[in-house]
């Protein structure tokens, strides 16, 4: 039986009751804003997808979900196409999607503890609209274009992406180490760190 893990690493808060969470990195979490009000309107909300995760190494292709919840909360979730409702994510308050951040970013793996035992990780997140692209710096100082997807969000305009960590990598212990944003003229305008490298 393997063990699904979900790092966290910006500005969202687990709360799901259906999401099984283990680990999360990360500060200014708000674990106060899980609640069974909250879950409830999760669970009876229509999420809306926002990204792709693609299908590879035998693995199905999930969906990177987007919710606004009638408790003030805007939630991003990795989920199966066929089951919008069954995945892990975060939320933060619908004014604030990003948590103040100009990037936020979930990991989700499945087994481990260890890279080489992973058999299947996932990236999802959200960036500002002034986001150019995102990549990934990996374990191994080398780096993954990760693909954006414009998302209209409540009034807002965001990057919305998900992305899908090749198993050939996580066998030899490559892993992402830090998930980076770019502007247009190629400046770095936002970091986040995974715990991982």
């Amino acid at each position: 039986m393997s063990t699904r893990h979900a790092v966290v690493v910006a500005a969202v808060v687990v709360v799901a009751a259906s999401v099984l969470v283990t680990a999360v990195v990360g500060a200014g979490f708000d674990w106060s804003r899980s609640s069974d009000e909250l879950n409830a309107a999760l669970a009876e909300g229509e999420p809306t997808q926002v990204a792709q995760i693609a299908a590879a190494d035998g693995l199905p292709a999930r969906g990177v979900y987007a919710q606004l919840t009638p408790t003030g909360h805007f939630c991003l979730s990795d989920a199966p196409l066929d089951n919008p409702n069954m995945g892990g994510g975060g939320c933060n308050a619908a004014d604030d999607p990003l948590g103040g951040k100009n990037l936020s970013v979930s990991l989700a793996y499945d087994a481990g503890p260890g890279l080489d035992a992973v058999r299947d990780a996932r990236l999802i997140g959200l960036a500002i609209r002034g986001v150019s692209s995102v990549r990934v710096l990996m374990t191994d100082a080398s780096w993954r274009t990760v693909k954006l997807k414009n998302a209209k969000l409540g009034a807002g305009l965001f990057k919305a992406f998900g992305y899908r960590f090749r198993r050939s990598d996580l066998k030899r212990g490559i892993g992402p180490a830090a998930v980076v944003a770019f502007d247009a003229s190629g400046a770095e305008i936002a970091r986040q760190a995974t715990g991982i490298g």
